[in-house]
């Protein structure tokens, strides 16, 4: 599929509301586990405002939104902004604010080996609290947003056994002529990390 074809995919969930047709039940853990989460991390100090997050399933039958907003921990830790599962994606529309940089970023994502990807989620793995270990699938699929818009994402049930699945590069935008304003939350940002920032910079590699 193109990516015009896919812009036009998601902006016809958009238009239709993104409805809900999911089936799922409640979570259930262990080996045979259901249940499966989405989340959304950035690196520590590096907050954003996720101002959209559309999810198409790999059927095209099911479309979501997911109301994630302000974002900001832990990188590659799934305990950041969560959505719900519905179904396993296949196409993934993110748009987000870095108030590091003070840029907004657009990602139109096709994951990749989808549904690849979500068998390897139903394979346990052990995971460390409290002083004891569990076994665990890795229920979580993680999207990980960095500063000059780098997107990677991770399946997990802690960062500890996280295994990467897809990298992709985001395009910068113009919040402003979208009617886009982070003047308030922007100052709100800077009273915690400006001192970081300072100190640190803004780093754009290694991620």
């Amino acid at each position: 599929m193109s990516i015009k074809n896919l812009a036009v995919s998601v902006c016809a969930l958009v238009l239709l509301g993104c409805s809900d047709h999911s089936e799922s039940e409640g979570p259930t853990y262990g080996p045979d586990s259901t249940y499966r989460s989405i989340s959304v991390v950035v690196p520590q100090h590096y907050d954003a405002w996720v101002e959209t997050f559309i999810l198409e399933s790999v059927s095209g039958e099911i479309g979501w939104r997911a109301p994630i907003g302000i974002v900001s921990c832990c990188w590659k830790a799934p305990s950041g902004g969560n959505a719900e599962w519905q179904a396993m994606p296949g196409l993934v529309l993110i748009k987000w604010f870095s108030f590091a940089e003070q840029q907004s970023y657009r990602a139109l994502i096709k994951l990749e080996n989808a549904r690849e990807i979500e068998e390897k989620m139903k394979e346990v793995a052990p995971l460390e609290r409290y002083g004891k270990t569990f076994e665990m699938p890795r229920n979580d699929l993680t999207f990980g947003l960095a500063p000059g818009g780098t997107v990677v994402v991770w399946i997990m049930n802690g960062a500890e056994n996280a295994i990467e699945v897809g990298r992709y590069q985001a395009k910068p935008y113009d919040h402003k002529k979208e009617g886009e304003d982070y003047t308030r939350r922007t100052e709100s940002y800077l009273e915690r990390e400006g001192d970081f920032l300072q100190q640190n910079g803004i780093r754009y590699d290694g991620w």
